[in-house]
């Protein structure tokens, strides 16, 4: 949390956690940047001058632990004032803090009234200019998308077709997950798009647990993100480019579905790799790895033009706040300004390796209209050959799906 507040992404933070502890101390992070802002709040009205180091740190995890309104607490509550009693021994430098944290956390417990006087829904964990813009853009909705990012986000998985063969091979592996107890729901649609294989689980577990997964059987993926390869359709032996593709989940989607030629295109040479990871682990064919920026494509493009562009671009990510809780506190309202010129440079690269009759697929995992709706517009005023096609547009964060944006357009 630290390092978060510090700038430092919570997933780079906790590349030093063991794995045996990585998914318990993700969890109580998680939570603490959720409620981050609550938290902090708490803390000003307890403690009169605000705790030095880890002492501030320990006590903020602590206090976003404690049991929500309404809802079954994470932890029994005589636990998490033992426990965070306990953790001061693991830092001699935080010996002094054992009596300081003890008082807090009983008095905080103690008090019926807490959430009458400091009411959660008054301090989302978002800066104030996150607010302004969403109070702007949506004022009937900004709340419900403020309260979607405090949930737990779904675990839905994409069926892989290719691998399960047809509807047969679909059907077994549904009845193999009931066999294993796991019980899940079929999506039919997001943003009136079809989805031809995406199930949510009631119940998120392990993707080692999940019957199939490392053979290839399904992937993990946000319904929201399914709808890229279901809304644009393409031919065999076309030619595609995923632009910015890491992971590679979309890439994959469009692997299983379509017999294309797809060219992987991602600037980082190590998140790459998760791309060739996911193509093995599917048994995928078709599927071209390159390393290269989307913006500059005379270093890495070939010369022959393509059928189809997907330009999953670079964004505030402000649909997905819920899966990265450490977005609020790392995105500067500078940076949309900045991601929005960004967003064009690549767009008017891309556009020059589609040939004639050939469609283009910007996507986003935005809310803010600027990375959206506002690109979209600008893009059919700065190219005249271009046409805008059906497409969802804005997704806002539900509990089925996280936020996006999509929009199609043919050359």
């Amino acid at each position: 949390m630290e390092e978060v507040q510090n700038g430092t992404s919570l997933t780079l933070a906790l590349q030093g956690t063991s794995p045996d502890l990585r998914p318990a101390v993700q969890s109580i992070a998680f939570q603490a940047l959720r409620r981050g802002f609550w938290a902090q709040e708490v803390l000003n009205q307890y403690v009169q001058k605000t705790p030095p180091g880890l002492t501030l740190y320990l006590l903020w995890a602590a206090i976003a632990l404690l049991p929500e309104k309404n809802s079954e607490p994470m932890y029994a509550t005589h636990t998490l004032v033992n426990e965070a009693v306990n953790a001061t021994s693991l830092d001699s430098n935080l010996g002094f803090a054992r009596g300081l944290i003890n008082a807090v956390l009983r008095r905080a417990l103690r008090n019926e009234k807490l959430y009458q006087e400091i009411p959660e829904e008054q301090h989302p964990s978002y800066p104030e200019w996150w607010t302004r813009k969403l109070k702007y853009a949506y004022p009937e909705q900004y709340l419900n998308i403020l309260a979607a990012s405090k949930e737990k986000p779904p675990l839905t998985l994409r069926l892989n077709h290719r691998f399960l063969k047809d509807e047969a091979g679909v059907q077994k592996y549904l009845d193999d997950l009931s066999k294993a107890g796991i019980e899940y729901q079929l999506i039919d649609k997001v943003g009136g798009q079809k989805l031809s294989g995406a199930i949510e689980l009631k119940n998120p577990i392990p993707v080692a647990q999940i019957p199939g997964f490392f053979d290839g059987a399904c992937s993990v993926q946000d319904a929201g993100a399914q709808v890229a390869a279901e809304l644009l359709k393409l031919a065999p032996g076309q030619r595609v480019l995923d632009a910015c593709a890491a992971p590679g989940g979309k890439a994959a989607h469009f692997l299983e579905k379509y017999d294309i030629h797809l060219d992987a295109l991602e600037i980082d040479a190590s998140r790459a790799k998760r791309i060739e990871e996911n193509f093995g682990r599917l048994k995928l064919k078709g599927g071209h790895i390159i390393i290269g920026d989307a913006s500059t494509p005379k270093a890495w493009f070939g010369g022959e033009l393509y059928d189809a562009i997907i330009a999953d671009v670079p964004c505030s990510a402000s649909g997905i706040v819920r899966r990265h809780p450490d977005i609020t506190y790392l995105r500067q309202e500078g940076d949309i300004k900045n991601l929005q010129v960004a967003q064009r440079k690549i767009l008017t690269a891309l556009w020059s390796l589609l040939k004639p009759g050939g469609k283009l697929l910007y996507v986003t995992c935005s809310v803010f209209p600027d990375e959206g709706e506002l690109q979209a517009k600008w893009w059919l005023n700065a190219m005249p050959d271009a046409v805008r096609l059906k497409a969802p547009g804005q997704l806002l964060p539900s509990k089925q799906h996280d936020g996006f944006f999509y929009a199609l357009f043919e050359k």
